[in-house]
C-alpha cells in the first residue's frame, strides 16, 4: 500500500513537473522517497530483517523431517554338505547347490519430530533479539531517508544558490557594459583617457569571466541534484528563487526531539538491547536443554530366491523425551558470557558517545543558525547602502565627479555583499535543515 501511494503520486508529480517545469521542494522529497537506490537498497534490507522475525527461526516449533530409502542386493548362493563314513562302513556323500540371480530388496521409510520444550528460557531471548533487528532495520531505514531527504534540500538550496548568484553576476556585468560605453564615449570625444576606456575592457571580460564560471557552478548544481533524484545527469529543471528560512526554532525543543526521536540514537539503544538478549541466550546454556521425539518407522524386506523366497515388513512408532546438560566444556562458556557482559557494556558507552555527540552537532549547527541569520540582517541593509552607492559612483562618473575607478570599487562592494547575503542565507538554510534532521522533524514539517 505504501508503494502503491508513491507510485501514484510519482506519476502525477512527473506529468505536473514537466507541464509547468518548475521543480519544488516537496516534489523534491517524493521523487527521492520513491528513486534513490539508498533508499531501495536499505529497504530491501528492512524486509529482510522482518522476515527473520518469526517463531520458527527462535526455535519455538518443532523440526519434522522425513526420509526414505530403497535397495537392492544381487549375489550368487552356493551351497556344499559332506557327510563321512560311519562305523556301519557307509560311504561319503556330498551335496552341492547353487542358487544363481537371487536378489534381496530392502525399502525403509520413516518421519520424526524432534521439539524443544525447554532451553534454559533462551528462546524467549532469541525471539526478543529478533524483535529487536527488526526494530534496527526499521530504524536504519528511517536514518537513510533522513540522510537521504537532508541531502537532497541541500542540493536543491544549492541550486537556488547558485543560480541567484547568476543574477548578481549579470547586474554586475551590465553596470560594467554601461562602464565600458561610457569610458568609450568618453575616450572618443577627447574627455576621457585612454586608460579608463581599456580598465573598462579589463573589467567587463573579467565580470563576462566570472558570469561564464557561475553558470557552470548552476549546472553542477544540478546534476549533483538529478544524481540524488536518479534522473539522467543532463535533465533540465528549473527551481524556486527564493530561499525562505524559519527564523523561529527552539532549541530546548529540538534537544528533547534528539534525544527521543533521533534514530541513529534509538539504533544505538536497540544494540545495546541486542547485546543484553545475546547473553540471556550464552546464559541460557547453563541449563538443561529438554525436548520431545516421536518417529513412525516401515521397514519391508524381500529375498527371492528359485528355492526358498521369503519376505518380512514391519511398522514402528517410537516416542519420548530427552534431556541434555553440558557439564564442563573448558571453560568456554564462561568465557564467552564474560566477552558478552563486556560487549553490552560497550554498547551503552557508545550509546552515551553518540549522544553526547548528537547534543554537540545540535548547539554547533544552532550557533551557525543563529549566526547566519544575524548576518543576513546585517547584509541585506548593507547591499541596500551598497546599491545606492553604485548608483551614486555612476552619476558621478558620468559627470566626470568620480573617476573609473572609484566606480569599479563601488561595483566590486555591491556584488561582494550580495554574494554575502545569498551565502549567509544559504548557510541558514543549510543549518536548519541539519537541525531538523538531527531532531528527526525533516519529514514531520515538510
Amino acid at each position: 500500500m505504501f508503494k502503491l501511494k508513491f507510485t501514484i503520486a510519482f506519476i502525477l508529480l512527473s506529468t505536473k513537473l514537466f507541464s509547468q517545469d518548475i521543480l519544488k521542494l516537496e516534489e523534491v522529497t517524493n521523487i527521492v522517497l520513491q528513486n534513490n537506490f539508498s533508499i531501495k537498497i536499505i529497504q530491501n534490507q528492512q524486509r529482510i530483517a522482518e522476515n527473520e522475525f518469526t517463531r520458527g527461526n527462535a526455535g519455538y516449533l518443532p523440526l519434522i523431517t522425513a526420509g526414505g530409502q530403497a535397495s537392492n542386493t544381487y549375489f550368487f548362493y552356493n551351497q556344499q554338505k559332506r557327510f563321512l563314513r560311519n562305523k556301519a562302513g557307509t560311504g561319503d556323500s556330498t551335496t552341492i547347490s547353487n542358487y544363481n540371480g537371487t536378489t534381496n530388496t530392502n525399502e525403509s521409510a520413516n518421519i520424526t519430530m524432534n521439539w524443544t520444550l525447554f532451553n534454559g528460557f533462551g528462546m524467549m531471548a532469541t525471539y526478543k533479539r529478533l524483535e529487536e533487528m527488526r526494530a534496527i532495520g526499521q530504524e536504519n531505514t528511517k536514518v537513510t531517508i533522513e540522510n537521504t531527504i537532508a541531502q537532497a534540500q541541500s542540493a536543491y538550496f544549492n541550486v537556488i544558490q547558485q543560480s541567484k548568484k547568476v543574477f548578481t553576476f549579470q547586474n554586475a556585468l551590465e553596470i560594467s557594459k554601461e562602464r565600458l560605453k561610457l569610458a568609450e564615449n568618453k575616450y572618443k570625444v577627447g574627455s576621457g583617457a585612454k586608460q579608463d576606456y581599456l580598465s573598462a575592457q579589463v573589467d567587463y571580460n573579467t565580470d563576462s569571466s566570472a558570469l561564464i564560471a557561475q553558470n557552470q557552478l548552476v549546472s553542477i548544481s544540478k546534476t549533483n541534484l538529478n544524481l540524488i533524484l536518479n534522473w539522467p545527469a543532463n535533465t533540465l529543471f528549473k527551481t524556486e528563487d527564493t530561499i525562505i528560512v524559519n527564523q523561529n526554532i527552539n532549541i530546548d525543543e529540538l534537544k528533547n526531539a534528539v534525544t527521543n526521536q533521533n534514530p541513529n540514537l534509538l539504533v544505538a539503544q536497540r544494540n545495546k538491547n541486542v547485546a543484553y538478549l545475546s547473553l540471556k541466550e550464552l546464559q541460557a546454556q547453563r541449563f538443561p536443554l529438554i525436548y520431545a521425539f516421536t518417529g513412525l518407522n516401515q521397514n519391508f524386506s524381500k529375498l527371492r530366491a528359485s528355492t526358498f523366497p521369503n519376505g518380512a515388513s514391519g511398522l514402528g512408532l517410537n516416542y519420548g523425551i530427552s534431556a541434555t546438560m553440558t557439564i564442563f566444556n573448558g571453560n568456554s562458556l564462561n568465557r564467552q558470557i564474560q566477552n558478552a557482559k563486556i560487549s553490552e557494556q560497550n554498547y551503552q558507552y557508545q550509546y552515551e558517545s553518540l549522544k553526547q555527540q548528537l547534543l554537540a552537532d545540535l548547539e554547533n549547527n544552532f550557533l551557525q543558525y543563529k549566526n547566519s541569520i544575524a548576518l543576513m540582517a546585517l547584509e541585506k541593509n548593507s547591499l541596500t547602502i551598497a546599491r545606492q552607492n553604485v548608483v551614486l559612483a555612476l552619476q558621478r562618473n558620468k559627470t566626470g565627479i568620480a573617476t573609473s575607478l572609484e566606480t569599479r570599487d563601488a561595483q566590486r562592494n555591491a556584488v561582494a555583499t550580495e554574494s554575502r547575503m545569498i551565502d549567509a542565507t544559504y548557510n541558514a538554510k543549510i543549518a536548519e535543515v541539519e537541525l531538523m534532521r538531527l531532531s528527526s522533524r525533516i519529514l514531520k514539517d515538510k
